[in-house]
């Protein structure tokens, strides 16, 4: 099981890791909500935006969807 576990990463596709993490990609920031965000995908439903707070890394991006105008985690 143990071994299993520590496989399941490599079994998991990019965006199957990033949902199981709460969307929040290179760093430690807060993914709260926010109204400040850019759709992803194409449908007008998956957004991202940048995290609050120290400590996120430049570049990381929270993910989410979109709900009454704001984007906020899944």
């Amino acid at each position: 099981m143990k071994k299993s576990l520590l496989n399941l990463g490599k079994a998991l596709s990019k965006s199957e890791q990033k949902n199981i993490h709460g969307g929040l990609r290179g760093g430690f920031g807060t993914c709260g909500c926010s109204s400040e965000y850019t759709l992803e995908g194409g449908n007008g439903i998956e957004c991202s935006y940048e995290p609050t707070g120290a400590g996120g890394f430049p570049g990381a991006r929270c993910y989410g969807s979109v709900q009454n105008g704001m984007c906020c985690p899944y």
